[in-house]
Protein backbone atom coordinates (compact mmCIF):
# COMPACT_ATOMS: atom_id res chain seq x y z
CA UNK A 1 0.00 0.00 0.00
CA UNK A 2 1.17 3.56 -0.75
CA UNK A 3 0.83 7.19 0.65
CA UNK A 4 1.90 10.74 0.18
CA UNK A 5 4.12 12.73 2.13
CA UNK A 6 5.41 15.65 1.02
CA UNK A 7 4.55 14.72 -2.49
CA UNK A 8 6.55 11.57 -2.62
CA UNK A 9 5.32 7.94 -2.30
CA UNK A 10 5.91 5.65 0.38
CA UNK A 11 5.12 2.55 0.94
CA UNK A 12 4.03 0.41 4.10
CA UNK A 13 2.12 -2.60 4.80
CA UNK A 14 0.24 -3.68 8.07
CA UNK A 15 -0.12 -6.87 9.94
CA UNK A 16 -2.11 -8.15 12.77
CA UNK A 17 -4.64 -6.31 15.19
CA UNK A 18 -5.09 -4.97 18.00
CA UNK A 19 -3.01 -1.68 19.96
CA UNK A 20 -0.66 0.23 17.13
CA UNK A 21 2.83 -0.21 16.99
CA UNK A 22 5.01 1.36 13.98
CA UNK A 23 8.12 -0.37 13.62
CA UNK A 24 10.81 1.26 11.86
CA UNK A 25 13.86 0.01 10.23
CA UNK A 26 17.43 0.88 9.43
CA UNK A 27 19.53 1.67 7.04
CA UNK A 28 19.89 0.51 4.12
CA UNK A 29 17.51 -2.51 4.42
CA UNK A 30 13.75 -1.77 4.17
CA UNK A 31 10.55 -3.40 5.79
CA UNK A 32 11.03 -6.31 5.60
CA UNK A 33 13.72 -6.02 8.08
CA UNK A 34 11.16 -6.47 10.84
CA UNK A 35 8.95 -9.53 9.16
CA UNK A 36 9.63 -12.29 11.82
CA UNK A 37 9.73 -10.24 14.87
CA UNK A 38 6.42 -8.92 13.53
CA UNK A 39 4.93 -12.42 12.55
CA UNK A 40 5.22 -13.14 16.56
CA UNK A 41 3.84 -9.87 17.30
CA UNK A 42 1.06 -9.27 15.14
CA UNK A 43 -0.74 -12.10 17.14
CA UNK A 44 -1.68 -8.91 20.06
CA UNK A 45 -0.72 -5.43 17.80
CA UNK A 46 -1.47 -4.19 14.63
CA UNK A 47 2.03 -3.30 13.21
CA UNK A 48 3.14 -0.49 10.66
CA UNK A 49 5.55 -1.39 8.77
CA UNK A 50 7.02 1.07 6.56
CA UNK A 51 9.67 0.98 3.58
CA UNK A 52 11.39 4.98 4.72
CA UNK A 53 12.15 7.20 2.15
CA UNK A 54 14.57 6.18 -0.38
CA UNK A 55 14.29 2.58 0.45
CA UNK A 56 12.41 -0.37 -0.86
CA UNK A 57 9.23 0.80 -2.37
CA UNK A 58 9.26 4.52 -1.29
CA UNK A 59 10.70 7.24 -3.10
CA UNK A 60 13.44 9.81 -1.82
CA UNK A 61 12.36 12.77 -3.23
CA UNK A 62 12.05 14.90 -6.77
CA UNK A 63 15.53 16.02 -6.82
CA UNK A 64 17.95 14.00 -8.70
CA UNK A 65 20.54 13.08 -6.46
CA UNK A 66 18.35 13.23 -4.02
CA UNK A 67 18.40 15.67 -0.93
CA UNK A 68 19.56 14.65 2.27
CA UNK A 69 17.37 12.29 4.12
CA UNK A 70 17.17 13.36 7.83
CA UNK A 71 15.71 12.30 10.73
CA UNK A 72 13.17 15.24 10.44
CA UNK A 73 12.12 14.04 7.07
CA UNK A 74 11.49 10.56 8.52
CA UNK A 75 9.44 11.42 11.39
CA UNK A 76 7.47 14.03 9.30
CA UNK A 77 6.72 10.63 7.08
CA UNK A 78 5.82 8.84 9.95
CA UNK A 79 3.37 11.59 10.85
CA UNK A 80 1.78 11.65 7.44
CA UNK A 81 1.84 8.08 7.91
CA UNK A 82 -0.88 8.03 11.09
CA UNK A 83 -2.06 10.95 9.99
CA UNK A 84 -3.26 8.51 6.39
CA UNK A 85 -4.41 5.69 8.41
CA UNK A 86 -6.55 7.85 10.69
CA UNK A 87 -4.63 6.87 14.14
CA UNK A 88 -3.77 9.75 16.64
CA UNK A 89 -1.43 7.56 19.12
CA UNK A 90 0.50 4.80 18.67
CA UNK A 91 3.87 2.75 20.25
CA UNK A 92 7.26 2.95 18.25
CA UNK A 93 9.89 0.75 17.92
CA UNK A 94 12.79 1.97 15.99
CA UNK A 95 16.25 -0.08 14.82
CA UNK A 96 19.10 2.49 14.36
CA UNK A 97 18.04 5.31 11.80
CA UNK A 98 14.66 4.18 13.12
CA UNK A 99 15.47 4.49 16.45
CA UNK A 100 17.18 7.95 15.84
CA UNK A 101 13.43 9.02 14.06
CA UNK A 102 12.20 8.24 17.31
CA UNK A 103 13.73 11.47 19.23
CA UNK A 104 12.65 13.35 16.01
CA UNK A 105 9.36 12.09 16.64
CA UNK A 106 8.99 13.05 20.30
CA UNK A 107 10.26 16.02 19.44
CA UNK A 108 7.51 17.09 16.98
CA UNK A 109 4.75 15.28 18.38
CA UNK A 110 5.05 14.01 21.68
CA UNK A 111 0.99 14.21 22.16
CA UNK A 112 0.96 11.17 20.09
CA UNK A 113 3.55 8.68 21.30
CA UNK A 114 2.15 6.13 23.47
CA UNK A 115 5.75 4.21 23.78
CA UNK A 116 8.97 4.09 22.63
CA UNK A 117 11.45 1.02 22.32
CA UNK A 118 14.98 2.02 20.45
CA UNK A 119 16.79 -1.02 19.50
CA UNK A 120 20.59 -0.07 18.65
CA UNK A 121 19.67 3.65 18.10
CA UNK A 122 22.40 5.68 20.47
CA UNK A 123 21.37 9.41 21.30
CA UNK A 124 24.58 10.42 20.40
CA UNK A 125 25.23 12.89 17.44
CA UNK A 126 28.00 11.44 15.21
CA UNK A 127 31.47 13.24 16.16
CA UNK A 128 34.35 14.02 13.88
CA UNK A 129 35.35 11.04 13.29
CA UNK A 130 32.00 9.30 12.34
CA UNK A 131 31.11 12.19 10.12
CA UNK A 132 34.83 11.75 8.36
CA UNK A 133 34.06 8.34 8.10
CA UNK A 134 30.16 8.89 6.52
CA UNK A 135 32.31 11.40 3.88
CA UNK A 136 34.40 8.64 3.01
CA UNK A 137 31.70 6.42 2.70
CA UNK A 138 29.85 9.18 0.29
CA UNK A 139 33.33 9.39 -2.06
CA UNK A 140 33.21 5.51 -1.94
CA UNK A 141 29.45 5.09 -3.20
CA UNK A 142 30.36 7.67 -5.54
CA UNK A 143 33.56 6.58 -6.94
CA UNK A 144 32.96 2.39 -6.86
CA UNK A 145 29.22 1.91 -6.80
CA UNK A 146 27.28 0.53 -4.21
CA UNK A 147 28.60 -3.01 -3.78
CA UNK A 148 31.63 -2.38 -2.31
CA UNK A 149 29.58 0.22 0.36
CA UNK A 150 27.42 -2.57 1.28
CA UNK A 151 29.99 -5.50 1.35
CA UNK A 152 31.81 -3.04 4.23
CA UNK A 153 28.53 -2.31 6.32
CA UNK A 154 27.41 -5.78 6.42
CA UNK A 155 30.40 -6.09 8.17
CA UNK A 156 29.57 -3.51 10.60
CA UNK A 157 25.90 -3.92 11.25
CA UNK A 158 25.50 -7.51 11.24
CA UNK A 159 27.74 -9.30 14.17
CA UNK A 160 30.27 -12.18 13.75
CA UNK A 161 27.78 -14.65 15.58
CA UNK A 162 25.34 -14.13 13.08
CA UNK A 163 28.04 -13.96 10.57
CA UNK A 164 28.84 -17.36 11.55
CA UNK A 165 25.88 -19.06 12.20
CA UNK A 166 23.34 -17.61 9.69
CA UNK A 167 24.79 -16.85 6.25
CA UNK A 168 21.58 -16.90 4.70
CA UNK A 169 20.72 -13.74 6.89
CA UNK A 170 23.32 -11.94 5.62
CA UNK A 171 22.71 -13.09 2.30
CA UNK A 172 19.05 -12.02 2.83
CA UNK A 173 20.28 -8.39 3.97
CA UNK A 174 22.53 -7.86 1.30
CA UNK A 175 19.81 -8.50 -1.19
CA UNK A 176 17.34 -6.13 0.35
CA UNK A 177 21.00 -3.63 0.76
CA UNK A 178 21.45 -3.93 -3.01
CA UNK A 179 17.96 -2.77 -3.99
CA UNK A 180 18.69 0.63 -2.56
CA UNK A 181 19.71 2.91 -5.59
CA UNK A 182 23.41 4.63 -4.82
CA UNK A 183 22.31 7.87 -4.87
CA UNK A 184 19.88 7.04 -2.09
CA UNK A 185 22.43 5.49 0.01
CA UNK A 186 24.31 9.33 -0.53
CA UNK A 187 21.35 10.85 0.69
CA UNK A 188 21.14 9.07 3.66
CA UNK A 189 24.71 8.76 4.74
CA UNK A 190 24.24 12.95 4.24
CA UNK A 191 21.16 12.77 6.57
CA UNK A 192 22.67 10.92 9.48
CA UNK A 193 26.33 12.98 9.40
CA UNK A 194 23.38 16.04 10.21
CA UNK A 195 21.13 14.10 12.76
CA UNK A 196 20.93 16.07 16.06
CA UNK A 197 21.98 14.99 19.49
CA UNK A 198 19.22 13.84 21.46
CA UNK A 199 21.03 13.14 24.80
CA UNK A 200 19.50 16.10 26.63
CA UNK A 201 15.77 14.85 24.73
CA UNK A 202 16.35 11.21 26.50
CA UNK A 203 16.07 13.33 29.97
CA UNK A 204 12.29 14.86 28.61
CA UNK A 205 11.52 11.48 27.56
CA UNK A 206 7.52 10.89 29.46
CA UNK A 207 6.42 7.13 27.94
CA UNK A 208 7.22 4.16 28.40
CA UNK A 209 10.69 3.47 26.89
CA UNK A 210 12.41 -0.02 25.96
CA UNK A 211 16.40 0.25 25.34
CA UNK A 212 17.63 -2.67 23.28
CA UNK A 213 21.32 -2.61 23.09
CA UNK A 214 23.70 -5.85 21.35
CA UNK A 215 26.80 -7.30 22.65
CA UNK A 216 28.72 -7.13 18.87
CA UNK A 217 27.33 -3.63 17.78
CA UNK A 218 30.15 -1.34 17.22
CA UNK A 219 27.90 1.74 16.14
CA UNK A 220 25.25 2.30 19.10
CA UNK A 221 27.65 -0.09 21.83
CA UNK A 222 26.01 -1.07 24.94
CA UNK A 223 27.76 1.38 26.80
CA UNK A 224 26.36 4.21 24.43
CA UNK A 225 22.81 2.28 24.91
CA UNK A 226 23.05 2.37 28.57
CA UNK A 227 23.47 6.04 28.73
CA UNK A 228 20.04 5.99 26.78
CA UNK A 229 18.50 4.24 29.31
CA UNK A 230 20.18 6.60 32.24
CA UNK A 231 19.53 9.52 30.35
CA UNK A 232 15.63 8.62 30.73
CA UNK A 233 15.75 7.41 34.08
CA UNK A 234 17.71 11.08 35.16
CA UNK A 235 14.39 12.50 33.66
CA UNK A 236 12.57 11.06 35.97
CA UNK A 237 10.78 8.66 34.03
CA UNK A 238 11.64 4.86 34.29
CA UNK A 239 13.13 2.92 31.19
CA UNK A 240 13.88 -0.82 30.76
CA UNK A 241 17.19 -1.85 29.46
CA UNK A 242 17.63 -5.52 27.66
CA UNK A 243 20.97 -6.34 26.43
CA UNK A 244 21.23 -9.50 24.21
CA UNK A 245 25.14 -10.82 23.93
CA UNK A 246 25.65 -12.08 20.77
CA UNK A 247 24.06 -9.96 18.15
CA UNK A 248 24.63 -6.82 16.34
CA UNK A 249 23.68 -3.28 15.25
CA UNK A 250 20.80 -5.52 13.25
CA UNK A 251 19.49 -7.24 16.74
CA UNK A 252 16.01 -7.88 15.42
CA UNK A 253 17.04 -9.24 12.24
CA UNK A 254 19.65 -11.26 13.63
CA UNK A 255 17.53 -12.81 17.17
CA UNK A 256 14.16 -11.91 15.71
CA UNK A 257 12.25 -14.43 18.31
CA UNK A 258 14.37 -12.90 21.30
CA UNK A 259 14.08 -8.97 20.32
CA UNK A 260 10.04 -10.07 19.82
CA UNK A 261 9.99 -11.65 23.22
CA UNK A 262 11.24 -8.46 24.85
CA UNK A 263 9.45 -6.18 22.81
CA UNK A 264 5.92 -8.14 23.57
CA UNK A 265 6.55 -8.42 27.29
CA UNK A 266 7.36 -4.32 27.10
CA UNK A 267 4.36 -3.25 24.85
CA UNK A 268 2.09 -5.55 27.21
CA UNK A 269 3.25 -3.80 30.04
CA UNK A 270 2.02 -0.31 28.42
CA UNK A 271 -1.62 -1.30 27.12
Amino acid sequence: MFFHSEGDKLFYTIMGDGPTVMLLHPTPVDHRFWLSVADILAMRYRLILPDLRGHGQSEAGPDFPPAPITVEKLATDAVRLLDHLGIYRAMFAGCSIGGYTLYEIWRTIPSRVEALAFCCSKPQADDQTARAKRSLNIDMIEKSGAAPFIDATLHAVIGPTAHRRWPNKVAEAREMMLAVPATHLVAVQQGLAARPDSVATARTLRVPCCVLAAGEDPGSTPADMRLLAEQIRSGGYGAEYHEIPDAGHFAPFEQPELVARILRQFFDSVV
